[in-house]
């Protein structure tokens, strides 16, 4: 298992990678496993403005749902299509093909509240 290093992360295990105004967002590998095998995803509406913690999407794995919340506040500006007809792909590559959206992110204070790599894996240590 792998936590890259130039990522940021949050407490709900998603992975932030910043690109100027832009952040990619996707679920790292941690949070899959601890989700169990995604069967499907649903993914926030292009154009979608929400605000960090409102609720944006869902997963559905063999053992449950699992709703997914915003960790930055902004605007929906890309969605990975191609996880609606190949949820695999969020295990196969979660920190390249299986990002979930970009967003045009609007608070720059909330980058404040992510965490390096090390404090992510202080919090959830890799086997």
């Amino acid at each position: 298992m792998s936590v890259p290093l130039y990522l940021k992360y949050t407490k709900d295990h998603y992975w932030i990678r910043q690109e100027g105004n832009q952040a990619i967002i996707g679920l790292t590998e941690t949070g899959l496993i601890e989700m169990g095998m995604v069967l499907f995803i649903e993914l926030p509406e292009r154009d979608a403005v929400m605000r960090r913690g409102d609720y944006i999407s869902s997963v559905e794995t063999a053992q449950s749902e699992h709703d997914l919340f915003a960790p930055l506040s902004g605007k929906v500006t890309a969605v990975n299509l191609l996880l609606e007809r190949a949820a695999m792909i969020l295990h196969e590559s979660p920190y390249d093909k299986g990002w979930l959206f970009a967003m045009e992110w609007s608070d720059e204070s909330e980058f404040a509240h992510l965490w390096d790599v090390q404090t992510y894996e202080q919090q959830f240590p890799l086997d």
